[in-house]
């Protein structure tokens, strides 16, 4: 099914935490859109854009300020041959099929086109155009992109199915998978879950899927940041529900602060320095003793552009995990990217290594968990 979505609104691409949020409203009924435009309401190419967009999709939603709105509504309307109405207040195309405050939907010809008027710091309106998406997203933990052709390929193949995998991090592939007509995503999945046990998560989101797993084994998480400053913490407490599993995190960004808070040894920042496998050791078990959880997570490194040695260039990251019991995993990274893309994958490193230290609740198939 293709989709696209229409920003109208010069000044709206600037605002990236509202777009981020107009974003993943959007994604909950387009999946991700084939084709995002972002236009001025002065733009001539403005009316084309629209007319091939609707052409060219079988679901279009154009979100526009309330400077644009009118201008938009008569661009659909003229598109549609249809005249301008007052309906809920809005002065919209006649043949509407559904409308709400700020939003309404016109189908023709089987195309969907919904039009909200949106306003920042406000909630969006509601989206009518209701998913009946055919897509689902999955990930796969500690498989190559060459495996996986070579074992799901055929597979989604048999069922109907296209997959189109992109990976996250070494190690983690984020695969999107789009089901035919006939297809059928269900068999696929269990047969995909039963070639490859322990590796596929069946969640769109994996840290949404991460915390419902602590939560029904009763199992709690804290976090010890330096390098990510805070961003493990942020990904996390994003998700309704997440106070039932995580305790708190430490952001120790200096030394000092490592020492009196985690205790991390002075000798060890001394002789190792605060990026060294040694260091995040001391920070897992400092986080777990401060906060008696279950589980802790921990990052220190370089994420750049300066700070870099040659021993230490900048890249350089130590991510580990560990539960109580003592299981623990350290990772030394060597990445590369802007500062924001090291912390990113950092981050996602951290994430993958509670996932093995954890791999009893979260990488066990159903049936045997």
């Amino acid at each position: 099914m293709k989709s696209s979505l229409i920003v109208v609104g010069k000044a709206l691409r600037y605002n990236t935490s509202f777009l981020n949020y107009i974003h993943a409203t959007v994604v909950e009924h387009l999946d991700f859109p084939d084709q995002t435009v972002y236009i001025d309401k002065n733009d001539k190419e403005l009316f084309g854009v629209i007319e091939e967009a609707i052409a060219r999709s079988e679901d279009t939603l154009i979100i526009t300020t309330s400077e644009s709105f009118n201008l938009i509504n008569k661009v659909v309307a003229t598109l549609g041959e249809e005249a301008l109405e007052l309906k809920g207040g809005m002065l919209i195309p006649s043949k509407t099929i559904k409308f709400e405050e700020n939003s309404y939907l016109l189908v023709r010809e089987n195309k969907r086109i919904n039009v909200i008027k949106v306003e920042e710091t406000h909630k969006l309106p509601a989206i009518l155009i209701e998913n009946k998406s055919n897509i689902a997203l999955f990930s796969i933990i500690n498989l190559d992109e060459d495996s996986l052709k070579i074992f799901l390929e055929p597979l989604a193949q048999n069922y109907e199915i296209k997959i189109t995998p992109t990976r996250l991090i070494d190690g983690w592939i984020i695969v999107e998978a789009i089901s035919s007509k006939y297809g059928n995503m269900e068999s696929f999945f269990k047969a995909a879950t039963s070639l490859l046990p322990h590796k596929i998560i069946q969640h769109p989101d994996v840290l949404e899927y991460m915390i419902q797993k602590l939560q029904e084994h009763d199992k709690t998480l804290s976090i010890a940041e330096s390098c990510t400053g805070g961003l493990i913490a942020s990904l996390f407490t994003k998700h309704a529900g997440v106070s039932a599993i995580f305790k708190g995190g430490l952001v120790s960004y200096a030394n000092e602060i490592k020492e009196s808070w985690l205790g991390v040894s002075a000798e060890t920042l001394e002789r190792f320095g605060a990026v060294s496998e040694l260091c995040v050791r001391e920070m897992l078990e400092g986080v777990l003793n401060a906060s008696l959880s279950d589980y802790a997570i921990a990052t220190s490194g370089v994420a750049g552009p300066t700070g870099g040695s040659v021993e230490k260039p900048v890249g350089t990251v130590y991510v580990g995990a560990r539960d109580k019991e003592g299981h623990i995993l350290i990772e030394r990274l060597l990445l590369q990217g802007d500062r924001e893309y090291i912390q990113i994958q950092s981050t996602y490193h951290a994430i993958k290594l509670l996932l093995h230290v954890g791999e009893n609740i979260f990488l066990k198939s159903e049936k045997n968990s």
